[in-house]
Formats: structure tokens, sequence, C-alpha cells
């Protein structure tokens, strides 16, 4: 009760009980006082005023996550950033061990004003992380009030100068473009144009949507990661009436959480990356089912090997489908047709029959294709076409062609 109590403060614009303390001046010019609440520092330009808190993360845990080195993406993860940008998807990337010079990867993540976007939307908190020698350091520029914004721009775009790929959690379709219009507004260089930008949210789709309730970033951090958040964490919710109660009363303790949730986002990202790219550098054997270990999730990496088909990278993507053919009718069914792709039909047909048997009826039309064109055996595809159609679940008048016209062959081969 206590908890719901100190959000309905902090909504009103009042301070959270136990973060009781002296009230403020009236007026402080120089912000020090808002900045002493946020445990950040005020920075004075000839334009306007913003904020700056910073975190530096250590390499290894924290808070049950591991930000990696900050070399640059793993080439695979920097090819699908780039496909933005007309990189074709199909063009084989270097070695997967390959990596390039050290590179400046930014991780980004916004909190707004609102949810709708456009002119009328503000990013008033921007966390922005970066790897360097000594850890994981994390900047957030706060937004102290609209008529700094072009300054707190400038020092944003400051950060994210020089960077080699941006990293967000649906930032394609929300914080790039917010922070974007808010750069041409003031007439300011996009200091991300052409620069790669790896949206996790997709790939999280392909990875865990079967087997998440949904992929927020907050369920892939419990579920995938293992990491559950203070219930004292601020729903996303909450963050826009908590940002215009500040604007009305200039006491920013109710933001402190918000922050909080800000930084967690970007960690979230690093540990997020750090967890696919184990995944692209696990070696598993593609001519033969593999053993990947206790803790694979069969869907998982059906969804990797998904993901590595559409980028091109078409044994990566078998490995994984035999990984988890044994246990998912689906990548056995992938695993065939990737065979068959590459001319190795015999060990399509293996699965195939393996799925028939198990009542898959387009198993039972393949194998009606494979026993005619490939053994000559028309009896045999007969009876897989009327194998398939016990089974149902194929379209029937597909299957009478089918059957029609290898019934005329047999009478043409017998006449």
């Amino acid at each position: 009760m206590s908890d719901l109590l100190d959000r309905l403060r902090a909504l009103r614009g009042d301070a959270p009980a136990d973060d009781a303390a002296p009230e403020l001046p009236a007026a402080d010019p120089g912000w020090e006082g808002v900045a002493a609440q946020l445990d950040a520092a005020s920075v004075v330009v000839e334009n306007g005023v913003h904020l700056v808190r910073r975190a530096r993360l250590e390499r290894g845990s924290v808070h049950g996550r591991s930000p990696i080195g900050g070399d640059g993406l793993h080439p695979w993860l920097g090819r699908w950033a780039s496909k933005g940008a007309g990189a074709p998807r199909t063009v084989r990337a270097p070695s997967p061990t390959a990596r390039t010079a050290p590179a400046k990867v930014v991780y980004l993540d916004t909190e707004t004003t609102g949810l709708a976007g456009g002119t009328g939307t503000y990013a008033f908190l921007v966390g922005v992380g970066t790897h360097d020698a000594d850890g994981f350091l994390v900047e957030q520029l706060f937004l102290p009030g609209p008529e700094h914004e072009r300054a707190y721009l400038t020092a944003l775009s400051e950060r994210l100068a020089g960077a080699s790929a941006v990293v967000s959690y649906n930032g394609a379709s929300f914080d790039l473009p917010l922070v974007r219009t808010r750069f041409a507004m003031h007439g300011l260089a996009d200091p991300l144009e052409g620069v790669p930008h790896l949206d996790l949210l997709p790939l999280a789709r392909r990875l865990w949507r079967r087997s998440l309730p949904d992929c927020t970033l907050g369920t892939v951090e419990r579920e995938v990661l293992g990491v559950r958040r203070s219930i004292r964490d601020v729903p996303g919710a909450e963050v826009p009436a908590r940002y215009l109660a500040f604007l009305r009363s200039r006491d920013a303790r109710p933001l402190r959480g918000v922050l909080e949730h800000n930084l967690d986002d970007i960690v979230a990202l690093t540990a997020m990356r750090s967890r696919i790219e184990a995944m692209l550098t696990v070696r598993l054997a593609p001519s033969a089912p593999s053993r990947p270990g206790p803790a694979a999730d069969p869907l998982e990496l059906h969804g990797l090997g998904r993901w590595l088909e559409a980028i091109g990278e078409l044994d990566a993507a078998l490995a994984h489908y035999h990984a988890a053919e044994t246990q998912l009718a689906d990548a056995a069914w992938d695993v065939a047709r990737l065979l068959r792709r590459a001319g190795r039909h015999g060990e399509a047909a293996a699965r195939w029959s393996r799925l028939a048997a198990g009542g898959d009826a387009r198993a039972w039309i393949e194998l009606a294709k494979y026993r005619e064109h490939r053994l000559g055996d028309v009896d045999g595809a007969l009876d897989a076409l009327e194998a398939g159609r016990r089974c149902g679940g194929a379209r029937h008048d597909d299957l009478e062609r089918r059957r029609a016209r290898l019934l005329s062959r047999r009478a043409r081969e017998r006449g």
C-alpha cells in the first residue's frame, strides 16, 4: 500500500514520504538543487541548461547482468543493423570469429512526455551507454524545461558523435524518429545519420515470441536474462505524469525512479546483446544433430536459425535447425527444406519420413514428390498421397490433381 501511495504522490507532484527533505528555495538559478535531488550535475551554457548523471558499471556482473566489451557488433548483427541503409541481407559477412577494431557502440533509451510522437512530444531524458577500457559508462541527460532543449540536444549530439552503431529496443519505431525530429526542429545535424541501428525488439521477437507471453523489455529481462527489477521500478505509463509534475513543482525527487528505470533499460540492452552474441558464437555442427547443452531452448534455437537464414547464413541456420529438430517439428521441417535446397535429397527425405509418421500431411506430399522425381517410384508416390489424404490438413484439390497426373503417368508407362 505504501508503494502505491508513493506513486500517487509522485504523479501529483508531491515528494514520496520516505524522501522527505527540507523544502528547496523557491528560486535556484543555478539548478544545483534540482541536480542534487537527482544525484546529477548541472551544466550551464550560453543558450540553456541541462543536467547530467553518470554511472560507471565495472566489467562483470551488474545486477545479474554482464556488460560485454566495447568491440564492434558481431558481423552478423552488424549486417542486420545495416540493412536499413541498403546493405543486402544475403551478402555474406566475414567469419563469425572476426572482429573489427574497437568501435563506439552506443546504447540509447529515452523517456518522453508521451507515446504519440510528433512535434509535441519531448524526450526529456536520454540515456547513452558506451563501453570503454574501464567498463560500461551510462550518461543520462535530463531536460529541465522545454526552453533549454537546444542546449540539451547539443550535449546529446556530442555524446552520439562518432558512433559506429546504435543499439535500442523499439528504437526504430519510437526513440530514434523522436530524437531526429527534435534535432530537425532546432536545425541541428543528425549525429546518427547513416549509422547502423540494431533494434533488438524484432530480434527478440524472432527468438522468444513463442516462449514468452510478450516481448517487452521487462519480460525478456526477467524471463531470459533472469533479472527482476525492484518493486519500486517506475512503470512506463507513469513517466510522463511525473515529468509534468516536476515542471510544475521543480521537485525532482519523484523522478529518481525514472532515472533508475532508464539506467536499468540501458544495462538490459548491453546484457541482451551479450546474450545474443554468445548464442551466435556457439559452434554447432551443420552436418549432424548437435548437442547444444542443457540450457538450449529448441524454440530459441529455431528462432535464431530463422534469423540466420534471413541474413543468408545458411550453414549456421542449418546447424541451429539440426540442434532443435528432435524436439521441434518445425525445426525438422526447416532442416529438410534446406537440405533439399542443397541437393541433399536423401537426407531431406529421412526428415519427411519422420514427420510423415507423426501425421504431417505436408511431409507426405514432399515424399510423394521425392519418390516420383528422384526414385521414379510412381506407386510409392501414389501411396504417399493417399497417406497424406488420410492425415488431413492438406488441400484435397491439390492432392487430386497430383493423383490424377500420377495415375495418367502410370497408365502411359504400363500401356
